[in-house]
């Protein structure tokens, strides 16, 4: 039988897309009631928010098939846009910050730098990996305690979140960049029949 559903693929202005653009604006919006307020309450009260549309928009997205490949691109995007802008906001209370962000920094231009050449070579976008996600929650989570508690937090209680932070932004970089240089790899000289397949076959075994 073949499937009726809309082919949300190739869409920009769907549901989750709309609301990884309200997470991009909510950027200024933190930066703005955390140090120009200088409200940590309420800047963490964006924080979640912004958090929720996150998950949000991935359960729509899968629940509704509205996967689209600006979606895929652009959601990474506005979680590091947000990562880095609480780095740099919470870097002026808490120097050490600067650590997370300068290794931020390197990162996400050298694998981004690779994750285009593997997109132009593909064709296709490819997903978060489980190593990812477990960095965005450890860097939202310590930054969220350093939040809640403003200038006051344990510090036996910093070193350790901002250790796991680190060995998880560590281990990420170490690993994203070795599988978009698998994916430049492989993907190198292949036609368009022979990349969407070898497309295909990645996302099945990862099912």
């Amino acid at each position: 039988m073949q499937d009726s559903r809309k082919d949300y693929s190739k869409d920009i202005f769907t549901i989750p897309n709309m609301l990884t653009f309200l997470r991009i604006l909510l950027i200024p919006v933190f930066l703005w009631v955390y140090l120009g307020l200088d409200n940590q309450y309420l800047a963490l009260g964006v924080l979640v928010f912004s958090f929720f549309t996150d998950f949000l928009d991935g359960f729509i997205a899968r629940k509704y098939h509205m996967v689209s490949d600006f979606g895929r691109a652009m959601d990474p995007v506005a979680d590091k846009l947000n990562q880095a802008s609480i780095l740099v906001g919470l870097s002026f209370k808490y120097p050490v910050m600067w650590i997370p962000f300068a290794i931020m920094f390197v990162k996400e231009i050298y694998l981004g730098i690779l994750m285009l050449i593997a997109i132009k070579r593909s064709g296709h976008v490819y997903q978060a990996e489980w190593y990812g996600k477990v960095t965005t929650f450890c860097i939202y989570f310590t930054m969220a305690l350093h939040l809640i508690w403003p200038g006051t937090i344990p510090k036996t209680l910093s070193m350790i979140t901002m250790g796991i932070m680190l060995f998880f932004q560590i281990l990420s970089f170490v690993l994203y960049a070795i599988r978009n240089n698998h994916l430049i790899r492989e993907f190198r000289n292949t036609t368009r029949e022979e990349a969407d397949r070898l497309y295909e076959q990645d996302m099945a075994g990862k099912q």
